[in-house]
Order: C-alpha cells, then sequence, then structure tokens
C-alpha cells in the first residue's frame, strides 16, 4: 500500500510539473508577443522600420494616398500604413528606379512618414496543424479556397509557391508525369487535380501589401 501510495505522489509531482512547465511557456509566449507588439508600437515613423535593416525582410507598396508596409520583427508579421499627401505621392513616383541613388531618394521621403495604423498579420498564418490538414487535398480545393500562384515551382520536385494570403507556402504534390515547363505553362491550372503532399511556410506573401478594400474607398 505504501508502494502504490508513494508511486501516485510521483505520477502527481511529474503531472505538476507538466503543467507549470505549460504554464510557464504559455506566459513567455505571451509576454515575448506583448514585447514585439510595444516595440512596434513604439515606431511613430517608416524610418522607424526602415532602421532595422534587411533582416526585417521588408516588403512595401505605394499607392496614391497610402503608403503599406509589411515586415518581420521579433518573430512576428507585422503591417503598418502611412497617409500620402499629393506632394509626397508625386515626388515618389517621379523617382527613377534605374538611377544609381534611387534607394537613397526613395529613403528620404519615405522616412519621415506617420505610422496611422499598425496590423499583427501572425493570426493570419497557418499553423502546423493547418498545414498537415491539407495533404490529400486537390490543387482545385485549395484554389477554390482562395489559394493563388506564388512566384516559384519546381516541377522536378513537384514544388510550387503558392500564396495563401498574406503569407507563401510551399506545397509538395504527389508526382505527376506529363507536366513540362513550356513558356504558356500554367501553374493554377496545372495543380487542379493534383494532390497535396504536404505544405510548409515559406515567407512573407506578394499580396501582403495589398490595400485593403476599405482602404480604397
Amino acid at each position: 500500500m505504501k508502494k502504490v501510495f508513494v508511486c501516485i505522489l510521483a505520477a502527481a509531482l511529474v503531472l505538476s510539473l507538466f503543467a507549470g512547465c505549460a504554464k510557464t511557456g504559455e506566459k513567455d509566449a505571451e509576454t515575448a508577443t506583448q514585447a514585439a507588439a510595444s516595440d512596434v508600437a513604439s515606431f511613430q515613423t517608416i524610418g522607424d522600420v526602415l532602421a532595422l535593416g534587411e533582416d526585417a525582410h521588408v516588403m512595401s507598396a505605394t499607392y496614391k494616398d497610402v503608403y503599406v508596409c509589411v515586415f518581420e520583427h521579433n518573430g512576428s508579421v507585422w503591417r503598418l500604413f502611412a497617409d500620402l499627401n499629393e506632394e509626397q505621392s508625386n515626388a515618389l513616383s517621379e523617382l527613377d528606379i534605374l538611377a544609381e541613388d534611387y534607394h537613397e531618394k526613395e529613403s528620404e521621403l519615405l522616412t519621415p512618414l506617420a505610422v496611422t495604423k499598425c496590423e499583427n498579420l501572425d493570426d493570419q498564418k497557418l499553423s502546423e496543424e493547418e498545414m498537415k490538414a491539407l495533404a490529400g487535398k486537390t490543387g482545385e480545393e485549395l484554389i477554390n479556397d482562395g489559394w493563388t500562384e506564388g512566384n516559384y515551382y519546381n516541377l522536378d520536385e513537384m514544388e510550387f509557391n503558392l500564396e495563401k494570403a498574406p503569407f507563401m507556402y510551399t506545397v509538395v504534390f504527389e508526382a505527376q508525369e506529363g507536366l513540362e515547363n513550356t513558356d504558356d505553362f500554367d501553374v493554377l491550372e496545372a495543380i487542379k487535380t493534383l494532390k497535396v503532399k504536404s505544405v510548409g511556410y515559406y515567407g512573407i506573401g506578394n499580396q501582403a501589401t495589398d490595400l485593403p478594400e476599405a482602404a480604397e474607398d
């Protein structure tokens, strides 16, 4: 009886330890997210983003009266908006992208822009479980669910970069004979009947900087 009691007590201690670790892990993750959000919230201008350097993987797009910037920071992906007046918009559109000092002049124009809105895009990223659940689905099912063509494919490995906005994923399909890389190769048409083998996160997608419909009005 004593031996059984000791075993039960030991098991209880182990479960308690795991529970404590889980709570600690959740707390650490929450603290990290709050810290990242606090850092981004302190960004007052687009210049603060540009100062992060190449490690931030900054992507951007300029519209008539809005500048959109998407970047990575402290393990999260963020999207910032800045308003453009007519003079600033015209100045950016008149820059010569082939000029040697293009990036320098662009930076001079963007740096002082005030951030008007900040969004965390992490909740739009597919989880490991969600990516695994896509195995066995057809390319047509992905397309019907909003997936679009990415920027790369390898028919030898049956790998396709596909976008589920605002992120890009590497989708591997089951082997299929007869696919040829021709000048008029249509990725979305080619994958319709193919079945998904695996899906992996690739990075920020091209559509991440698309202007939300609400901001287009």
